[in-house]
């Protein structure tokens, strides 16, 4: 499923050296989400179904999602929004 828009979002970070903010794709592509662990954040694309793994493997993560309008004006505003939403998010920390 490499049409996902996260896909896009993922190259285009990596290119700018946003090391931190990495692509996890599991179940054959089923699953996407984009990750960063400091602060612990995940991104979820809103069409994308829930998925126990978001449980099991990012409990403790804040989950923000993003929507179709975010997603659909292409990576570099999607990647301008995430950018935003991490620096509002700088000082998260998971609940204990």
């Amino acid at each position: 499923m490499g049409d996902h828009p996260f896909h896009a979002v993922a190259d285009l970070a990596a290119k700018q050296g946003m090391d931190q903010l990495v692509l996890k794709v599991a179940k054959d592509g089923d699953y996407v989400r984009l990750v960063q662990q400091d602060p612990p954040l995940f991104f979820k694309y809103r069409p994308d179904p829930s998925d126990s793994l978001d449980r099991a493997d990012l409990n403790d993560f804040k989950r923000l999602t993003l929507s179709e309008d975010d997603c659909s004006v292409g990576p570099k505003a999607t990647l301008d929004l995430i950018k935003m939403l991490l620096d509002k998010f700088a000082d998260y920390q998971p609940k204990r």
